[in-house]
């Protein structure tokens, strides 16, 4: 597991949150009898955080695997490895190590997958460097997966204004720029094509509360407006966000928060 892996988790954290369990669902119609029920969806865990906002471990309940994450920290405080196992019998799953530059930032990755069979130990790494406003991932593995470099390009103000990402250095994945307001607000994303033109643009909705609205998506196959409605608790801590596409219900994810 990698750290942009961990940064959907360990963002959710806010002063006093002690557990967050997420739980996702959709809509799905039955046919006999007529009726619609909610369906249990993926991506669903429990976390918890010390008193100083640390993400210490979650426990994962997907539909086909049930998993856990443990987080070792260094005496000041700095993430430098994760643990995955399985949630029944503590096998282990997979160990990630993360070593840091001079000035705080991730220079390098390293994650060793276990699989106990012919397989063996799978291992891929991810090398870091940083020059001007550039920084440069280089992911490579020992088994058959292409090898993979992400280059993400950033303003004077550290916003990420470009980012391209490459298979075997040639081949192409994807190609976005990001343009925001006076305030700092990302308000655009744009997808280009190989050549460089526009084939797919997101124009982001307001904000409410801190929360993003959604977006409209915009390209020559396809076209929607996607929505996310919030409930807040009384700490202003969202515990239910319904998303919509042209005001269709697609999910609905539910946290229960429990604070210190």
């Amino acid at each position: 597991m990698f750290l942009g892996e961990l940064e959907k988790y360990t963002s959710q954290y806010e002063k006093g949150i002690k557990t967050i369990s997420f739980k996702s669902s959709y809509p799905k119609i039955i046919k006999e009898p007529i009726g619609l029920k909610m369906e249990k969806s993926y991506g669903n865990y429990t976390l918890f955080f010390n008193s100083k906002g640390q993400l210490l471990q979650s426990f994962h309940n997907e539909i086909r695997q049930d998993y856990k994450l443990i987080l070792g920290y260094d005496d000041k405080g700095v993430l430098i490895a994760v643990l995955k196992l399985h949630s029944k019998n503590n096998e282990l799953i997979s160990i990630s190590e993360f070593l840091y530059d001079m000035h705080g930032r991730i220079k390098s990755e390293l994650v060793r997958s276990f699989y106990y069979g012919v397989l063996g130990i799978i291992q891929s790494e991810s090398i870091h460097t940083y020059i001007d406003n550039t920084h440069t991932i280089d992911i490579t593995s020992n088994d058959d997966t292409p090898d993979a470099i992400f280059i993400n390009i950033y303003n004077e103000k550290n916003q990420l204004i470009e980012e391209k990402a490459f298979a075997d250095k040639e081949e192409l994945i994807y190609w976005n720029k990001c343009v925001y307001d006076a305030a700092g607000n990302l308000v655009k994303e744009i997808s280009l094509s190989g050549d460089g033109e526009p084939d797919g643009e997101y124009e982001f909705l307001l904000f409410n509360s801190g929360q993003k609205e959604g977006y409209i998506f915009k390209s020559k196959d396809s076209n929607y407006k996607r929505e996310y409605e919030y409930t807040f608790n009384e700490r202003g801590h969202w515990i239910r966000q319904v998303v919509m596409n042209d005001g269709e219900p697609r999910y609905i994810y539910e946290r229960s928060i429990e604070y210190y």
